[in-house]
């Protein structure tokens, strides 16, 4: 009988593979002389074919696959330029590849441009941008081009560059110097302290918002949301209790525009309290708490209307929450639940307050909880957090935070309108990602995973040890 189900889990586990690879490639001889760190998919969308690129400190290879995932291309021992330490993203333009880095005060760029054709690749040790008095903020990805954006030390004012594979060409200026950006006291604070705000964390996070995030990446204080196909980025910031700050910019006409939203339900007489947003669609989710109640209010994005606010109370239980309050990560226990309104309010205004919510059928689930315990005296600093921009597409930053987060956080029902829904959280796309690998892939390596879309699927990595493959699973989207 135990071979018989042995037998049969085989059987299964092989079917579920095979209904799902999509391509494997050969990394063996590479792997075991270069010992890669990381590995970057690029969707190439001009001809469909796809470019794995595998990385460590100093090297990097390369497997070139067409849409039918025969491979195509290959090159081996691409150096990285010797102030190259972070790899902030990846275009492509005809035949070449550019990998674009940063050093580790983020005040230096360089590139390396890979022809898989000729087998060639070249160098770009400075691209000789002037950042004296700017920080960078973030990069974003583009097909065969990446928006550099920066802020001035000395005024409110934004900068955005665009590098391509053979020049870096200043961008926009977004003059937001006429503009109030204010504390809880209605103090004036320049613009770069506010979107850096406390130096303990990685303030600023890049978000793909329609899908599954976990709150370990949505509660940033500062927050970049692009729509590609508008050439448009939102940023938010809720380093202060009291405002939500929004800032629209234009990368291809130089537009920007400013709004504030004042958090529902903030009272300056409040102790210990905590505030962030989410924009999901065209609305924007806020949420502002204290250790006595909670206010998450919806708004419209366009007009700033507030639409609803849902409450919580100390002492009363909460009326719009599908599952338990749950605990994971704790001192003492993995995994609990907790029965008192009050204890969920303490926890998450003592710790970093987050809010998502994705689309999933006719439903949106949304979370509300915190995670990363905030350290004492979270005062302003003008230091960077960590910086990674989009990477062609790639999702695995937000795989990771959705499938590691350890948080004290319920999940919540609506509908398309917003109106609390009875029932059980569905599966999203993330946790049946999650349970394919949990019961597949015991023998493989994390370290060079990486999830990212191609058409109507997403596309999952990894390595098997024992024979030497990189194996790409579909998954429908």
């Amino acid at each position: 009988m135990k071979l018989f189900v042995k037998l049969f889990l085989l059987i299964v586990s092989f079917q579920i593979n095979a209904q799902n690879i999509w391509f494997e490639t050969d990394i063996n001889t590479e792997i075991n002389i270069l010992k890669p760190k990381d590995v970057i998919p690029v969707i190439n969308d001009d001809n469909g074919n796809i470019a794995l690129f595998f990385i460590n400190s100093k090297v990097a290879f390369g497997k070139l696959h067409n849409e039918e995932g025969q491979l195509i291309g290959s090159i081996n021992n691409i150096s990285i330029p010797k102030k190259g330490k972070k790899l902030i993203g990846v275009i492509y333009e005809k035949d070449w590849y550019t990998l674009f880095f940063s050093n580790n005060n983020n005040n230096h760029l360089s590139s390396v441009s890979v022809n898989f054709n000729s087998g060639n690749f070249s160098f770009n040790e400075d691209l000789d941008i002037d950042l004296k008095n700017q920080k960078i903020i973030d990069f974003i990805i583009e097909k065969n081009r990446m928006f550099v954006l920066t802020v001035s030390t000395k005024n409110n004012i934004l900068y955005s560059y665009k590098a391509t594979k053979n020049e870096v060409t200043k961008g926009f200026t977004y003059d937001l110097s006429d503009k109030n950006f204010a504390d809880n006291n209605n103090t004036s604070y320049e613009l770069d302290l506010l979107l850096f705000g406390n130096s303990g964390y990685s303030s600023v996070e890049v978000i793909d918002n329609t899908v599954p995030n976990g709150l370990e990446k949505t509660n940033a204080f500062t927050k970049l949301y692009y729509k590609e196909t508008e050439g448009t980025l939102i940023i938010t910031n809720n380093v202060f209790d009291k405002y939500t700050y929004l800032i629209n910019l234009n990368f291809n006409n130089g537009n920007s525009s400013f709004k504030v939203i004042e958090n529902s339900g903030f009272n300056k007489d409040d102790y210990y309290t905590n505030s962030n947003s989410f924009i999901f669609s065209d609305k924007i989710i806020t949420v502002y708490s204290s250790k006595d109640h909670l206010d998450l209010s919806l708004y419209s994005l366009n007009s700033l209307e507030k639409l609803k606010t849902f409450k919580i109370i100390k002492d009363e239980a909460i009326n719009f929450k599908n599952t338990p309050i749950i605990q994971e990560g704790g001192e003492f226990d993995n995994y609990r639940e907790l029965e008192k309104t009050s204890k969920f309010l303490r926890k998450i205004t003592n710790s970093k307050i987050g809010v998502t919510a994705y689309q999933k059928k006719d439903y949106i689930v949304l979370t509300l909880g915190a995670s990363t315990e905030i350290q004492t005296n979270p005062y302003l600093a003008g230091t960077f957090g960590a910086i990674g921009g989009v990477v062609s597409g790639a999702l695995i930053s937000s795989f990771t935070s959705y499938s590691k987060t350890k948080s004290t956080r319920i999940e919540c029902l609506f509908d398309a309108d917003f109106n609390h829904t009875k029932g059980s959280i569905p599966s999203n796309d993330y946790d049946k990602i999650i349970d394919f690998k949990n019961n597949n892939f015991k023998s493989y390596d994390s370290s060079i995973e990486t999830l990212f879309k191609n058409n109507n699927d997403y596309i999952f990595g990894v390595f098997n040890k024992e024979t030497g493959l990189y194996s790409l699973y579909k998954f429908p989207l």
